[in-house]
């Protein structure tokens, strides 16, 4: 429960990583594997800010979580 498995996956070329929580209340973290390393390691900063500061369980708006992740 609470762990965090950050996987890579062919996705769309605009999304660079994407985090679901699954029935276990793990974190499941993909990254986009057709992006260079250097935006990889970025985009898996972005999706563990967003557990870190419990982006799935708050109020906020979207748009505020978002910069709050692209600021790290």
């Amino acid at each position: 429960m609470n762990d965090i498995f950050i996987r890579g996956l062919k996705l769309p070329p605009k999304v660079r990583g994407v985090t679901v929580i699954d029935s276990d209340s793990n974190f499941n973290v993909y990254i986009n594997t057709q992006l260079s390393f250097e935006t990889q390691e970025k985009a898996k900063k972005h999706e563990l800010t967003h557990i870190i500061k419990d982006h799935f369980y708050d109020c906020e708006p979207v748009i505020h979580n978002e910069m709050e992740a692209n600021a790290g």
